[in-house]
């Protein structure tokens, strides 16, 4: 619903998409240096770790595909306003 309001206005769809970019860019940050920062807790496995980490990378992944396709439609709906 929230989206739905903002097709109505590509300025506020850039702001929205670059968040998304920035967030899913900041997870795949943290999904690399998963391995070196993580605590070593009374060994759970290194199953649960990798899991956890393809978890975060696929958050990443989708968060920063979302934010590329809210600014395509930003894009296109600006273009055509221009028009």
């Amino acid at each position: 619903m929230i989206f739905r309001k903002l097709e109505d206005s590509p300025e506020k769809m850039i702001p929205v998409a670059m968040a998304f970019i920035v967030a899913g860019l900041s997870l795949l940050t943290i999904g690399v240096t998963w391995p070196r920062i993580s605590t070593p807790l009374p060994h759970p496995g290194t199953d649960w770790k990798d899991f956890f980490r393809g978890v975060i990378f696929g958050i990443a992944v989708a968060l920063e595909t979302f934010g590329v396709v809210i600014a395509a439609k930003a894009a296109v709906a600006k273009k055509h306003n221009a028009l």
